[in-house]
């Protein structure tokens, strides 16, 4: 049995399937992502609400519950995170 390539507890699996910076962005798209559909999951209870309250559509809003991560940028994520109330902090590392 071949059990292949696991990727490292606390890693990205986006590293082992994308250059270094695409990476990173996706990381950072997917992790805003997540957090503004926890938000608009709590707040509202369907999609047409959560849209007009962020100001788009409601296929934007499907789009983002279904993960579509390449119809969202990270400026448009951090915007729409401002429209619900959320502010959004950077750190930044040395590459391991």
């Amino acid at each position: 049995m071949n059990e292949g390539h696991t990727t490292p507890a606390g890693q990205s699996v986006f590293y082992d399937l994308f250059p270094a910076a695409q990476a990173a962005n996706l990381l950072i798209r997917a992790q805003l992502l997540d957090e503004l559909i926890k938000v608009l999951q709590s707040r509202f209870s369907t999609q047409t609400e959560a849209a007009a309250a962020l100001d788009v559509t409601q296929a934007r809003i499907s789009d983002l519950y279904r993960g579509k991560i390449q119809r969202f940028t990270v400026d448009m994520l951090i915007n729409l995170l401002a429209r619900v109330g959320r502010s959004v902090e950077v750190s930044m590392k040395a590459a391991a």
